[in-house]
């Protein structure tokens, strides 16, 4: 089992524990008195789906991704919405179902309180733990290429699990390599695939050597190393044949049918949305500024197919059309389109194209045909984003902002292709749960 996914099940192993044990408090600060098994059975069984939603919101809102540190300012933020969600659907929960055995006011209340203290101790003495007293493994690279530098950095600024204590390039001498594997304890090493490279680890660094002086060290693909731990694809590495046929697997018939009925019943209740919101959506638009209340701009589909690509105007009549990047976009903004784009009720028309099939619920972002053509120029097997279906949302959305430089777009293509490499229906429930957090965030 991964690391990270250890430490996420001891979290949320912790917060379950939590909620169930601040019920108990509650019931004892309320009552005055230890409560009996059978009322505190009672009340836990009122309770247990709305723990459950509390669970899913604190997924949602990142305090399962060790990226949101505790303490800090987004940290607090994120909380403060919890709070407020947390009492609010406890609210809807109890009230609105009369049938409830039991109907809690102050208790409710007392219990998120309860909860919310309790979780931020818990937070800080979990942080206290992994980040500070859990010493990191040392690792070395063998070989260097700038996603070998990258993943450094990478490691350096967000593991705390790695600690890199070097770079060996291919003129590295091996009895060097050896000393530092000894006197560091290392249990680990990163062996590039470079092409250059593999002779020289096998001759100039005798790889065999190495292994055969420390027998209990690990050897370690790197681009396995570095999708595990960045959770996007290497684009060096395309070149090498072998990587490059994963990206033209076939999809499995049970998961192609289980996106499109995904797809299917999601985009028809999007769709009625559409058509409750449709009115004052495009009152506010004409009345704000003249022009269409669509906004229809071609882009590329499977297969590269060119499709019409619907969202409402949030800007001057023309000028999505002209503009290519969104550096000065900002100016030509309609009010009621900085409100849309704030909501995202602008993107209510995709589900129209998702129920057509142009587009999937999740996949790559459908680029404009005219900067996709960029994109082929700039960025290498840049094709490949058409081996599947773009979506409504996708890996690269929920990991970067929108790009505004080729360079930026190259960073998110590596996260398509990650997407477009592991595919499958449950990774696609997991980008449409953080794109929810997104959302919310």
């Amino acid at each position: 089992m991964k690391y990270k996914t250890i430490r996420r099940l001891f979290l949320l192993s912790g917060d379950t524990c939590l909620l169930f044990f601040s019920l108990y408090l509650t019931l004892f600060v309320r009552k005055g008195t230890s409560p009996s098994l059978e009322i505190y059975t009672d009340f836990a069984k009122n309770f247990i789906w709305l723990f459950l939603f509390w669970l899913f919101l604190l997924f949602i809102f990142n305090f399962y991704s060790f990226k949101l540190k505790t303490g800090t300012y987004p940290f607090f933020r994120y909380f403060l919405i919890y709070i407020f969600l947390s009492i609010f659907s406890g609210i809807l929960f109890f009230y609105l179902q009369p049938k409830l055995a039991i109907a809690p006011k102050t208790i409710l209340i007392l219990e998120v309180v309860i909860f919310c203290i309790l979780f931020l101790g818990w937070r800080f003495v979990f942080d206290w733990l992994f980040r500070k007293n859990i010493k990191k493994e040392k690792i070395i690279f063998l070989g260097f290429s700038p996603e070998v530098k990258e993943l450094r950095e990478y490691l350096e600024k967000f593991s705390s699990r790695y600690k890199v204590l070097g770079i060996y390039p291919e003129n590295s001498d091996n009895l060097k390599i050896k000393e530092i594997i000894k006197k560091e304890k290392i249990k680990r090493i990163i062996v590039s695939e470079s092409p250059s490279f593999k002779e020289i680890a096998l001759d100039a660094l005798n790889l065999r050597d190495i292994l055969f002086s420390f027998p209990s060290l690990k050897i370690e693909n790197f681009i396995k190393f570095y999708e595990v731990n960045t959770q996007r694809v290497p684009l060096s590495l395309l070149s090498n044949s072998n990587y490059l046929e994963e990206f033209y697997k076939e999809e499995e018939r049970t998961y192609t049918i289980l996106k499109r009925i995904f797809d299917i019943f999601f985009s028809s209740l999007g769709v009625l949305v559409l058509a409750i919101f449709y009115p004052f959506i495009a009152l506010a638009i004409k009345l704000d500024s003249s022009g269409p209340v669509f906004f229809i701009q071609k882009r590329l589909g499977k297969k590269r197919k060119p499709f019409d690509f619907y969202k409402f105007r949030t800007m001057v009549n023309s000028s999505e059309e002209n503009e290519k990047w969104r550096v000065e976009e900002k100016k030509y903004v309609t009010r009621v389109g900085k409100f849309l784009r704030k909501t995202h009720l602008d993107e209510l028309p995709q589900f129209l194209n998702i129920l057509k099939g142009d587009l999937s619920f999740i996949g790559p972002r459908p680029e404009w045909e005219k900067l996709a053509k960029t994109f082929e120029k700039e960025i290498p097997f840049y094709f490949l984003r058409y081996q599947v279906k773009p979506g409504f949302t996708g890996w690269a959305q929920i990991n970067l902002p929108p790009s505004l430089s080729v360079e930026e777009a190259k960073e998110k293509f590596k996260y398509d292709l990650y997407y477009i490499k592991h595919r499958s229906f449950l990774f696609d429930m997991i980008v449409f749960l953080k794109s929810l957090r997104k959302v919310f965030g």
